[in-house]
């Protein structure tokens, strides 16, 4: 009882670092999951353009613009060339299709009219071209053998163009595993600073000279010291994770109570325990208390930020993903990503037992070297 009384004591005593790490998962987990609030569907949006006409008389060319109208956002523009221009430029509009004069008898005689596209250069620029491109490419082939204007109108219309329908077929709530992929990636932030702050400095206070002197001459049973060690340090482990587990049932909802909620929260728990190793060992290294909150801030803020959990993996240059690989907090969030966009949690059982095998490989480093470091003390004491 007299390790777990000094558990309470410093846990009492930072009770305020605590609530803080708690609290900076709460605010930036709440920000970022409505930011994801938005739409999950697919939207098909026309681009906006604006056509110049010069051959009004045609037929064809008549036919040429009424089919832009249709696949287009058709926006009239009064004012000057250079009015038009800036419209182009501030992106008002992405396109400009100036048709020739003599458009529909260019096409009639079997030429390929120079029809003039003027763009921004993004993305709606680009869909605008591939529309009039694809056109442009039925109604040269179609003139190769029809020089009858009229025929040549009801060729181009009845040509095949079929417009593709897209349908999400995914049974799973996209939102939803975005806001929980949210929360958790947050969460290791808060739950490793916690977990390393606290037990760190526990540990490093028993790990003192003077006391591990008194604690060798007492009658207390040294094994039974180190074991009362390692529980009081698991049960605070522990607690964080519960605590923090509630904590998602109440921002996240009830889809934690499902299979994908329970994969989330047992990844959690492996993460919690490599969090727990690697304070067992930073106490065995560390030989002054006062270097711990500095220590502990640089790692939780170093493995957050190369691993993915402030700026999403896919942001983050190969190089710096290369280098969060030697740290617990990447696969971790990797199996984050898994469970909440794999649609199928079965096709990927051997990639999320890959990253529990390597974040239980971490924890077992760490032990190891935090018990060679603290026999070696021993000895030395």
């Amino acid at each position: 009882m007299t390790v777990f009384n000094a558990f309470l004591k410093v846990v009492k005593k930072n009770i305020i670092t605590i609530i803080i790490y708690t609290l900076i998962v709460i605010v930036f987990a709440a920000a970022n999951m409505q930011t994801d609030n938005g739409p999950t569907g697919f939207i098909s949006e026309k681009p906006d353009i604006m056509i110049i006409n010069n051959d009004q008389g045609s037929a064809l060319s008549k036919n040429f613009e009424k089919y832009l109208r249709e696949n287009t956002n058709i926006v009239d523009i009064h004012g000057s060339d250079e009015d038009i221009a800036d419209a182009l430029f501030y992106r008002d509009i992405t396109c400009i299709v100036t048709i020739p004069e003599n458009f529909g008898k260019c096409v009639i005689s079997g030429n390929t009219p120079e029809v003039e596209i003027r763009t921004c250069g993004n993305d709606f620029a680009a869909f605008s071209e591939m529309i009039i491109s694809q056109y442009l490419r039925i109604q040269n082939s179609c003139a190769k053998r029809i020089q009858d204007e009229s025929k040549l109108i009801e060729t181009i219309n009845s040509s095949p163009n079929k417009k593709a329908e897209v349908n999400i077929t995914t049974k799973l709530d996209t939102s939803v595993m975005s806001k929980s992929k949210t929360y958790f990636n947050f969460a290791a932030y808060s739950m490793m600073s916690c977990i390393l702050f606290i037990v760190c400095l526990v540990l490093s206070s028993f790990n003192e000279l003077s006391v591990r002197k008194r604690t060798i001459v007492s009658s207390m049973n040294y094994k039974k010291y180190g074991f009362d060690l390692f529980l009081s340090s698991f049960s605070y482990a522990f607690a964080v994770w519960v605590f923090f587990m509630l904590l998602s049932l109440i921002m996240v909802g009830k889809s934690m109570i499902s299979l994908r909620g329970a994969a989330f929260m047992l990844n959690a728990f492996v993460f919690t325990l490599s969090a727990l190793a690697l304070a067992y060992m930073l106490s065995c290294l560390l030989f002054k208390k006062n270097a711990i909150t500095g220590i502990v801030n640089v790692l939780t803020l170093g493995f957050s930020f190369l691993c993915g959990v402030f700026v999403p993996a896919e942001f983050l240059p190969s190089w710096v993903l290369s280098i969060a690989r030697v740290m617990p907090t990447y696969w971790y969030i990797q199996n984050n990503e898994l469970i909440g966009t794999s649609e199928h949690l079965s096709g990927d059982v051997r990639s999320l037992l890959i990253n529990f095998l390597v974040m239980g490989g971490f924890t077992l480093v760490f032990a190891i070297v935090g018990i060679i470091v603290s026999g070696r003390k021993r000895k030395i004491a």
